[in-house]
């Protein structure tokens, strides 16, 4: 990596400095950056989890954007695509002459690296789906890189650095970060509506980003794409590389069928390639849509010669990666759960998945993200409440635009609870959130609290207040 940056800059490349060292993608790479033997050093707005786990590695991280954060003798500063070229660090470094690259442009010379990059690509499913990959490859000892979005505890974090040719990474399509990457599979997992504040021009600027993360794929490389859906076909016609389809239909190269689910709504499947029995596969994560994580996942790890019977088990084994539909706690027959959900899609087939799972009421707590997200996918935010029995909606988390839609989250209160006549209020805080559910839930009610960014802390905050009440109950 080191020869690559040098070669790109024109200089010695020995210390880092990462603006949003917190990131999810972001922390990922300054430890990687590190385990390749770069000082590393960054900032961030706020503590967190990743910022403590590189902390702990020894490396030195400011809270707050400020000038005298970075160090002078930088010889490149990296940046998130949230940062703005009026923060602190980023004008002391045009200042001195320190070379600024964006998050995504790293990644892509990262990616240079290694001789099989796998791109995980898609609206939905990406993490699960690249965490899937990853695991697969570890456990055939592969050993291979990982840059994800998500925790999984098979490499410790969101990212590893491996000593073998494989580097599986979650490619985003947001600012057409997943165009930078070099790599040699692809996967897509779905194409849907997303991120309009940057695809202005709707799906059809979506699919024609998603054509072009499929063309950088070599003539020996192979694409991996859910065939059920029209529009990822079209998306992957007259790409250079093979493309093989999977799904439910029978029109796919891979096939699942005979899916069952437990009382926890895990799935069980059997799989087909080319009309013959491949194998038959349980997971331990709900929902019919890991289905097709796994069986992406499946198709990858074949293709690469991992043994079936490994595969096999290493799916059976895969708890998923951490906020996709985690378990939080139970206190009194009450389950609490939290997902990443943020989309309207990931929003319904996560509730789908808890209806799966038994229970008595179903709670779904959401804080949106985005106002041009809620705004522009309004009614499909409505209709994805569908099944839940009560709704408590957080106030529209926005961290890179300004309330130009005049959207509030009360507005989708209005109509979840004229259209689906669901119970549904509005709070702020998260302690009134928690108060109002410890002070309402039955034993047997199952809590989902979901969203991108700060919501997860009522999952934790609830069980505690849960665990409280019962300890008091019993004085």
């Amino acid at each position: 990596m080191k020869t690559i940056l040098e070669k790109e800059f024109g200089k010695k490349i020995n210390k880092l400095y990462f603006v949003g060292i917190g990131g999810t993608s972001m922390s990922g790479l300054a430890g990687i950056a590190q385990d390749m033997g770069f000082e590393v050093a960054g900032c961030d707005m706020m503590d967190s989890l990743y910022v403590q786990k590189l902390k702990n590695r020894g490396i030195p991280i400011s809270i707050g954007h400020d000038e005298n954060n970075l160090p002078d003798d930088t010889d490149l500063l990296v940046f998130s695509a949230a940062i703005s070229d009026e923060k602190p660090e980023m004008v002391k470094a045009k200042k001195l002459g320190i070379p600024r690259i964006e998050r995504s442009d790293y990644l892509g010379l990262l990616s240079r690296v290694f001789e099989t990059t796998i791109g995980v690509a898609g609206t939905h499913g990406k993490t699960t789906t690249s965490s899937m990959i990853a695991q697969l490859l570890t456990q055939a000892e592969l050993d291979p890189s990982v840059s994800i979005g998500g925790r999984l505890d098979e490499i410790g974090g969101n990212a590893h650095l491996g000593k073998n040719e494989y580097f599986v990474v979650e490619s985003c399509e947001f600012v057409d970060s997943f165009l930078k990457t070099q790599h040699q599979i692809g996967v897509i997992t779905n194409i849907e509506k997303d991120h309009l504040d940057y695809f202005t021009g709707g799906l059809k600027q979506i699919m024609q980003s998603f054509h072009r993360f499929g063309m950088i794929l070599p003539k020996n490389g192979l694409m991996v794409a859910w065939g059920d859906d029209t529009i990822v076909r079209n998306v992957c016609l007259g790409l250079k590389c093979p493309v093989v389809y999977y799904g439910f239909k029978d029109n796919n190269d891979w096939t699942a069928k005979n899916v069952e689910f437990n009382e926890f709504g895990n799935p069980s499947f059997d799989l087909y390639h080319k009309d013959e029995f491949y194998d038959h596969f349980e997971l331990q994560i709900p929902g019919r849509h890991n289905v097709l994580n796994a069986m992406a996942a499946v198709i990858v790890a074949d293709h690469l010669g991992v043994d079936k019977e490994l595969i096999k088990h290493s799916l059976k084994d895969f708890k998923g990666a951490h906020r996709r539909f985690e378990f939080r706690g139970e206190v009194d027959g009450i389950n609490v759960y939290e997902d990443y959900a943020h989309h309207p899609t990931e929003l319904r087939v996560v509730i789908e998945s808890a209806l799966n799972h038994d229970h008595n009421k179903l709670w779904v707590v959401f804080q949106p993200h985005t106002y041009s997200r809620t705004k522009l996918l309004f009614r499909e935010f409505i209709d994805s409440f569908k099944g839940a029995d009560e709704v408590i909606l957080n106030d529209i988390y926005s961290d890179r635009e300004a309330n130009t839609y005049n959207i509030y989250s009360e507005d989708l209160a209005k109509y979840i609870k004229r259209d689906y006549n669901i119970p549904t209020v509005v709070m702020s805080e998260f302690e009134q959130i928690v108060k109002y559910l410890t002070d309402n839930l039955k034993p047997g009610d199952l809590v989902l609290v979901a969203g991108s960014q700060t919501i997860n802390k009522v999952a934790f905050m609830l069980v505690d207040a849960l665990k409280e009440k019962k300890e008091g109950s019993e004085v």
